[in-house]
């Protein structure tokens, strides 16, 4: 086990790059240093001497040394299990972050700044951004608390459960299901296969997936628009539907079309 500590006189910028093992970044407030520990899972290993540790001008990098190819794979032996890493930074409240790893678990806890997080395989955890969030992985699970700006989230394979999004939700998916306890912003998503959630929303709404049912919660005093489309279900409403609409302010739009699955229209819980 390494532990490095750094002094800090400001802001600073988390730029993290790890193989296999775990990513774990705290966010804490009322710190002027950054700690970080490693700790390799294989007592033969040398990952921990091959990992730099560096603060450039206000960027602190923790960052494995790049291998590529099949090698990345661990398709020719153990060197996926020997070169695994525990990192551990911990790094003042705000810090803007992008940290991407092959499949090392993912978890940043506090409040971070803006932050780009990507992942071949692994499950990410969120707490809180203070920002804008872009949100990549190949398959997994990624579970986000809260985000104050706008998401923009990218999966092959797997689910997404957000709480409170403050700004805007673009979400892709090749097969997975996408959860979201409250969008301020427009939502886009767009899936070959997949249920999507959407608590609450107070913006446009645009959802469409091949298959897979659709639930999307609307405010009380909400005028809504919808165009609605199921190829093989229901489409169910909670809430009154008219020809007309009541209210004098500018409705939002809800367009939902899924191949097979019910659409159901609710009132927030």
């Amino acid at each position: 086990m390494t532990t490095k500590t750094i002094p800090l006189t400001g802001p600073i910028n988390l730029i993290g790059r790890i193989g296999h093992g775990s990513f774990t970044v705290t966010a804490k407030d009322d710190i002027t240093e950054a700690t970080i520990t490693l700790v390799a899972r294989s007592t033969d290993s040398d990952i921990v001497q091959r990992t730099a540790v560096e603060l450039r001008g206000r960027t602190l990098a923790v960052a494995t040394p790049r291998q590529g190819g099949v090698f990345d794979l661990a398709l020719l032996g153990g060197r996926r299990d020997r070169d695994a890493l525990d990192a551990t930074v911990i790094v003042p409240s705000g810090t803007a972050m992008k940290i991407s790893t092959f499949t090392a678990d993912i978890s940043i806890t506090g409040r971070s700044g803006n932050a780009d997080v990507a992942s071949g395989s692994s499950t990410i955890g969120i707490e809180h951004v203070d920002g804008d969030l872009r949100l990549r992985y190949g398959n997994g699970t990624a579970h986000v608390a809260r985000v104050t700006g706008s998401v923009e989230a990218r999966s092959g394979a797997g689910n997404v459960h957000f709480g409170e999004i403050g700004g805007a939700l673009s979400c892709g998916c090749g097969t997975g299901d996408l959860t979201v306890s409250a969008v301020h912003g427009a939502v886009r998503s767009r899936a070959g296969s997949g249920t999507a959630s959407l608590g609450a929303v107070y913006g446009d709404v645009d959802l469409a997936s091949g298959s897979g049912a659709m639930t999307i919660g609307l405010p009380a005093g909400t005028t809504v628009r919808l165009d609605v489309t199921t190829g093989s279900g229901r489409v169910e409403s909670d809430v009154p539907v008219e020809d007309a609409p009541r209210g004098k302010g500018r409705p939002i739009t809800v367009r939902a079309r899924t191949g097979s699955g019910d659409v159901r229209l609710v009132r927030p819980a």
